[in-house]
């Protein structure tokens, strides 16, 4: 948290505990833990050759003592297994995102797992 990376290999469990977390990321939102309990603001995502991205820039809500002055840099591995909800303006959404709002939504129950209470 104070060095303001966000990477999948930050730390290595395995060979320090003898042990893996195996559960993936529906285990975890399903078992509780893990949820949607923190808000952060996109600022900028570093593109591959192939317009891929590899990393996101992002500022944290818990202001400029967390991170790098307030900002994290995380990988997009660490971005697909954390993130759980964006916001994002329609102009910056693919069709196939776009057409997912044809969709009739699901309202989710308070005591879902994706509304788990933060800490």
């Amino acid at each position: 948290r104070s060095t303001g990376i966000a990477d999948l290999k930050n730390f290595d469990y395995g060979s320090l505990l003898g042990t893996t977390f195996g559960k993936n990321k529906k285990q975890r939102i399903k078992t509780y833990d893990r949820g949607s309990t923190h808000a952060m603001t996109l600022m900028a995502v570093d593109l591959d050759g192939e317009g891929k991205a590899k990393k996101w820039k992002v500022e944290n809500s818990w202001g400029s003592d967390s991170g790098a002055n307030g900002y994290i840099i995380m990988t997009d591995e660490w971005f697909r297994e954390y993130m759980f909800r964006i916001v994002a303006n329609r102009r910056y959404c693919p069709e196939s995102v776009l057409d997912l709002l044809k969709q009739k939504p699901v309202r989710l129950p308070a005591w879902d797992p994706m509304f788990l209470p933060e800490e």
